[in-house]
C-alpha cells in the first residue's frame, strides 16, 4: 500500500512540474530570467516577461535567446499539419502565434511558418501575407529571415507556380547548405525546398517535386510537422506516378 501511495506521489510530481514548466530567458549582459514570457509586442518589439520580482518588457535587441516551453495545444497542432487538418492547425495555433510571434524560438518559427501555411491552403492569402510580413520586420536576418522571405513569397505569388519559382529562385544566395548545417538553417532549408516542391508539383514538374520533397525528408526534416508533411506529399506523388523515379 505505501508502495502504491509513494507511486502516486511521484507521479503528481512530475505532472505539476511539467506544468508548471519555466521559460528561460538570457540577455546579453549575462543575466537570466525565469519566468513566463506573455506577448512580444510589434509597435516597441519588446517581449513582455513576468517572474518572481515582477514583469517587465525586454527589447529584442537585449536579447540573447530565448527558451519558451510549448504551449497546449502546439503538439495537436502539430499532427493536425501533418495530416492537413487545416482549420484545427488555425484553432490550436493561432492564439499562441498572435501572442508570440517575434520571439526566436525553434517551435514559434514552426507554428508561425505552418500558420500561414494553413491560411493558404484554405484559401485566406491576406491573412497569410500578413502573418508573413509580419515574420520579415521581426525577423531581418539570418534563417528565420529566410523562412519569413519564403512564406511571402508563396503568400505573393498569387498562386501563379512560375512566379513562385522565380521569386524563391532570388532567394538562392540566402540557403546555407553543408554536411551538418545547424538546426535554424536546415529548417529555413527545408521550408524553402518544401515550398519549391510544391511549386514543383503544380506545375506538373513531377519528378522535381519529387526531389524536393525526399531531400526534405530525408535532409532536413525539421521542424517535424514539415518533415512529415514532405514525406506524405512525397508518398502521394509515387502512388499517383508509378514510373516515377529521381536520380
Amino acid at each position: 500500500m505505501r508502495t502504491i501511495f509513494v507511486g502516486i506521489l511521484l507521479g503528481l510530481m512530475l505532472v505539476t512540474l511539467k506544468v508548471q514548466g519555466e521559460d528561460v530567458l538570457r540577455l546579453k549582459n549575462g543575466e537570466i530570467l525565469k519566468g513566463q514570457a506573455i506577448k512580444f509586442d510589434e509597435g516597441s518589439m519588446t517581449l513582455t516577461f513576468k517572474f518572481a520580482q515582477g514583469t517587465l518588457g525586454y527589447p529584442s535587441a537585449d536579447l540573447a535567446e530565448v527558451t519558451l516551453e510549448e504551449r497546449p495545444g502546439i503538439a495537436q497542432g502539430r499532427e493536425a499539419f501533418s495530416k492537413g487538418n487545416w482549420e484545427e492547425v488555425v484553432t490550436h495555433w493561432k492564439t499562441t502565434v498572435d501572442t508570440l510571434v517575434g520571439v526566436d524560438c525553434p517551435w514559434v518559427l514552426e507554428c508561425a511558418g505552418g500558420l500561414g501555411q494553413a491560411y493558404l491552403a484554405l484559401g485566406k492569402v491576406a491573412d497569410a501575407e500578413t502573418l508573413f510580413g509580419k515574420m520579415k520586420k521581426f525577423y531581418t536576418q539570418g534563417p528565420a529571415a529566410l523562412r519569413a522571405s519564403v512564406g511571402l513569397a508563396e503568400a505573393t505569388s498569387g498562386r501563379d507556380a512560375g512566379v513562385l519559382l522565380e521569386k524563391l529562385k532570388e532567394l538562392e544566395g540566402q540557403l546555407k547548405e553543408s554536411l551538418r548545417p545547424v538546426r535554424a538553417d536546415r529548417e529555413a532549408l527545408a521550408e524553402y525546398y518544401f515550398a519549391r516542391g510544391g511549386a514543383f508539383e503544380k506545375k506538373g514538374e513531377m519528378k522535381k517535386a519529387l526531389e524536393d520533397y525526399l531531400r526534405v525528408g530525408a535532409l532536413y526534416p525539421e521542424p517535424p510537422s514539415l518533415g512529415q508533411r514532405a514525406e506524405q506529399k512525397a508518398e502521394l506523388l509515387r502512388k499517383s506516378n508509378k514510373d516515377l523515379v529521381t536520380e
